[in-house]
């Protein structure tokens, strides 16, 4: 049995433990249970809540990217600060549009020219075979898009670049 300790900014630790059964993955977080069913590709079913999810998980240059029912999770080990910040949040650039994840240009939402508002969706991208939202972190004008449909994205360039509003 694998057993890890997480914290998550200032709460107390978590004990999340992983132990391998025939048919699936048992994993113990806290007090709870969890039955993850393996359905391939890095994708499982779980119940949450009395309620089927499908998680995903896929590592990339060596941070953990997991989704849960369209909310990703990005796990990597803490910095030498103590922080592991992730997609967008480890960007800081609001004038800048990155894909959470590695994966593949769905569609792209907007223009070069097109005025966009705070939390607009900009692009979609798809990554172990779910199709992730990325909004704008910034009101501002498209200044460039430098990913078309069908191009396969990192985290480590920016698909749409913004010019900021005014405050």
């Amino acid at each position: 049995m694998n057993s890890h300790e997480f914290r998550i900014g200032d709460n107390e630790p978590v004990v999340a433990s992983c132990e391998p059964t025939p048919d699936a993955l048992s994993v113990k977080v806290g007090e709870n249970t969890y039955e993850f069913l393996p359905l391939g590709e890095g994708r499982f079913k779980v119940m949450i809540d009395g309620r089927p999810k499908v998680i995903a998980a896929k590592e990339y240059k060596g941070v953990y990217y997991v989704d849960i029912d369209s909310v990703l999770l990005e796990v990597r080990e803490p910095s030498e600060d103590g922080f592991a910040a992730g997609g967008d949040s480890a960007h800081g650039e609001k004038d800048k549009i990155y894909a959470p994840m590695p994966g593949k240009v769905v569609k792209v939402l907007v223009e070069i020219g097109q005025e966009v508002t705070e939390k607009q969706p900009m692009v979609i991208v798809e990554a172990m075979k779910m199709e992730n939202r990325v909004d704008s972190k910034a009101a501002g004008i498209v200044k460039a898009v430098n990913f078309k449909a069908g191009d396969q994205v990192d985290t480590e360039t920016p698909i749409i670049e913004l010019e900021i509003a005014e405050e």
